[in-house]
Order: structure tokens, then sequence, then C-alpha cells
């Protein structure tokens, strides 16, 4: 089978290649590889979300070249105290290999499969590049050159960077700067190898705490949904309910059908001074990492429990705010109304193992609240939406119409149908959590790391580590001039928002 990576299968067999099919292996396949401690190789047929990113970092893009956006990797700024030695980066390295996406290529021109690269243990240094830096200036040219370029797809799509500072460096912060020095690891994978919740697997077993236990991380899950329906009480009151419940259900079903339907070829986001829409977006050719000062996940946490809302509600109501404090900094007209703004979010569905590599996800539409409004109100909103949003079934109808789609009408209607949608927002938005304490990677402990990634649109990232989220943009510099200040406008929402509270 193609859809098998090639290392020596055992008892495998015939299997029909479908990359449209979810990521899944019978259990009973087992394959040797050579290093020790490996985990063993099983044949997985790429699901469509995976499939659609292999293309695009074997073709450079996942949109039609006219948009000209190249295939961004996944970008993560590691700052430590000391730069690690080649035996840590490689011991570190060896353990990751038990990923086996992480040692195998994509192959293949309009169908994809992974294939194992036998040797991939004498290889691990390859993958290891070091660099100097002597300004802070340099190393925000570097953190952005590594965000916009992209991996080398005839190898396992990954790669590590050690970043240090020269010898008789000089170091001036500037607004919108890492706001650390090097020494800096930089980790980059392609978003073929798994979505975010399942990289973040890859970074606790990379990392140790700094008392050698397991890394604990955030728990952002998701409030469980109230029962559809109910039969344990058969009375005809109960019936009826029911039954209510069930043609509302119905309805909300239809409703996500036609909103996954409508959104590509919809109208497009208000123009504002964050983001000028326009009928035919296209990737500049200009992307800088801003990175925002880092808040206090107590804060999130305490709103979080008086409002009865999630970290995530928070999160956005705040970002809401300091977009439309942004507008009213530059002067948009805009600010004075209620634009349309939405976020494309990715959608994370329950995982079938969570230790295993999978993009297991679709993009579903958030609105969010801009326009002159009290941070509560605002909030309220937020939070209104975001439970809509998870008890809809629309995120399970956008992936299963994008199935089928991406079967019948092939790859050039699908890179079309991602990019009508992508275009029409103003964002990309992604929460990641991270370890809750301080961990050890490559053998040094880490001080503090950031999250960038290139898009067609702007993309606002935050990311959590021990008791604080950090807020990052990768914007067109020239299109959102001085993005620093939503980091600033951020800050001043949550603080109103906590005095409100008290």
């Amino acid at each position: 089978s193609r859809d098998t990576p090639r290392c020596g299968v055992m008892n495998a067999k015939p299997r029909i290649a479908d990359p449209l099919l979810d990521d899944a292996a019978p259990d009973e396949v087992s394959v040797e590889m050579q290093g020790p401690g490996y985990t063993p190789l099983r044949p997985r047929r790429m699901s469509l979300m995976t499939h659609t990113l292999a293309r695009a970092a074997k073709t450079g893009t996942a949109f039609p070249s006219f948009a000209n956006v190249p295939d961004f990797p996944i970008t993560t700024f590691f700052f430590m105290d000391e730069a690690p030695n080649d035996a840590d980066l490689i011991e570190t390295l060896k353990k990751v290999m038990s990923f086996d996406r992480l040692r195998c290529v994509v192959m293949g021109e309009k169908t994809f499969e992974w294939e194992a690269v036998a040797d991939m243990e004498q290889k691990l240094a390859s993958h290891v590049t070091r660099a100097q830096v002597s300004s802070e200036l340099e190393l925000r040219a570097k953190m952005d050159a590594l965000i916009l370029e992209p991996l080398d797809a005839s190898r396992p799509l990954w790669d590590v960077t050690v970043v240090t500072l020269a010898p008789g460096a000089t170091w001036t912060d500037s607004p919108g700067g890492p706001g650390r020095k090097p020494p800096m690891v930089c980790v980059r994978l392609s978003h073929t190898i798994g979505d975010g919740i399942s990289l973040v697997n890859v970074l606790n077993e990379a990392c140790v705490s700094e008392d050698g236990s397991p890394v604990r991380t955030v728990n952002f899950q998701r409030r469980p949904n109230p029962k559809v329906w109910d039969w344990s009480t058969l009375s005809p009151v109960n019936i009826l309910m029911q039954i209510a419940n069930l043609i509302w259900y119905i309805l909300k079903c239809v409703y996500a059908v036609l909103r996954a339907l409508v959104t590509p070829f919809g109208p497009h986001d208000s123009k504002t001074a964050f983001c000028d829409t326009k009928t035919k977006v296209v990737y500049s050719g200009k992307r800088t990492l801003v990175t925002c000062p880092s808040f206090k996940l107590a804060d999130i946490r305490e709103v979080k429990t008086q409002m009865g809302c999630t970290v995530n509600d928070v999160v956005c109501a705040c970002l809401a705010g300091a977009l439309h404090k942004y507008q009213v900094y530059r002067g948009d007209p805009a600010a004075d109304r209620r634009p349309l703004v939405r976020a494309a979010v990715p959608y994370a569905f329950p995982r079938k193992n969570p230790a295993e590599l999978t993009n297991s996800w679709t993009f579903v539409s958030l609105p969010f609240f801009l326009g002159p409004m009290d941070i509560k109100d605002r909030l309220a909103k937020t939070k209104r939406r975001c439970d809509d949003m998870k008890r809809s079934p629309e995120a399970h109808v956008i992936a299963g119409i994008n199935t089928v789609a991406g079967k019948l009408l092939g790859a050039k209607f699908q890179s079309q149908t991602i990019y009508d949608f992508m275009s029409r927002h103003s964002m990309v938005f992604t929460n990641v959590p991270g370890p809750t304490a301080p961990v050890v990677l490559f053998g040094q402990k880490v001080k503090d790391f950031l999250f960038g990634m290139g898009n067609l649109v702007n993309q606002v990232s935050v990311i959590s580590y021990d008791g604080v989220m950090t807020l990052s943009l990768v914007v067109d510099p020239d299109a959102v001039p001085d993005a620093h200040m939503i980091g600033k406008f951020f800050q001043e929402e949550l603080d109103n928002l906590c005095a409100k509270l008290i």
C-alpha cells in the first residue's frame, strides 16, 4: 500500500489508498525501525486536512498561485540562559523521533504519503544550524526570516536553529520586539506533521519539568455541551419537549450548512485600520513578528471564575477591545461603528489517540465585537457567541462538506475555497496551552517562549507558559503600523475588566 511508510512492514494486509479518510491505522500492523526506543510505525491514511497540508508542503502553497502565499512553518522561539550543546540537542531530538511523522518525508505528486527515513538518527545533526546576531534589530530580522522561510520538503519537515549573541553585541529593545536576549532556540515544523494540540505533545515529550516530573499544560477543555434530548422520562410533556429539541437541532444543522456554504462567497470583513480586506487579497511579501508584553494568567482565571466563562472568552473579548482602541489610536473612522471583523479560528475535534500526531481540526468563523462598548458587555456578547459556536454542529458540517468537496471536486477547487474563506477574514486567531511551570528543553531551562506563523491575513496567537500568557502578531508592518500598541490596549482592557469585578 502506498499509505504504508516504506520501512519493513510485517504482516501488512493490502490496503486501498484514500487520502481523504481520517488519520487511523489498525492496531495489528507492526513495523520495525532502526534506532532504540522507536514506537512502531503503522500505515496511516492521511486525513483530508493532512493531505491538504502535505500538498502545500510539496507544491509550496495551499492557496491559488495568484495569492503568492508560501507554505509558512509553525515557528516557536525558546529563550534560555545558555545555548544548548550539540550532545543535548541530539539527545532531545532522539527522544521525539518516537513520533513517526518527525522521521518521515512526504512523497508523491498529486496524492501524498508518508515515507520513513530509515537512517534518521544519523541525520539529526543536519537539521540543526547555529547563527549569531549582534543587535536586537538583527535578532528581529532573523526571527522574521525563520517565520517566512519554507521548510525543505525533500527531508522530514522540521528544523532547529540555535541563535546566540555575538561578542561585543549592542542591545536596545524596540517596540514590538521580543523583549528577550539570546540564547534562543527556534524550532520549526510543518503543519503537515500535526496541529497545535498535537504539537504540544511533542513539546511535552521533548521537555521535562525542573524536578524531572512530567510536564503539565493548561487545560483549555471546552465546557460539556448539554444534552440535545433526553428520553429517560417518557411523559407526554417530556416527549413534546424532546421533539421540539430535535426540531431545533435539525434547524441548527440546516443553518450550519448554509453558513458553511455562504461564508466563502459572502461579504468580506469591513475595512479597518487593522485589516484592509480587499476583493482580491494577495500576500505582500512582508511580515514581521510583533511581541506584546505578557499578562498574568491568574487575572484571566479570576475573570473566568467570576463571569462564568472560559479563558478563551476573556482573551477574545479583551482582544476585540484592544482592536477597537487601535482603531481609535489610528484615527479610523470605522471606530465609531461596529464593523464586521471576524477571525478564522481552528476548531479541534476530540482526539482518538491524544499521543498521536494528527490534524484533527477545521476552521470556523468567529466574529469579534468591536465598536464603542463596555468591556463587560463585550465579554457577555463574546461568551454567547462562543457558546453558540461550541454547541453548534457547524464545525462538523464544515469538515464533512470539505471532505466531500475535496474528494469530488479536486485540489484546485479546494485550494480556491481555502482562499475564498480565509480572504474574507481579518485574521487567523489561535490559542495554544503551554506548560504551567518552568521546563527544561535541550538540557537548558526555558525562560520564556514565543510563537509565530505567517498567513494570507494577519495572524494573532496567544500562548501560555509558567503562569503568563503572551500575545504575538504576525502582520504586514506597512499595513498595520505600531501593531505593538494592540498589546498595550489588551492589557488596558484586561485591567479594566478586573477592576469592574472588584
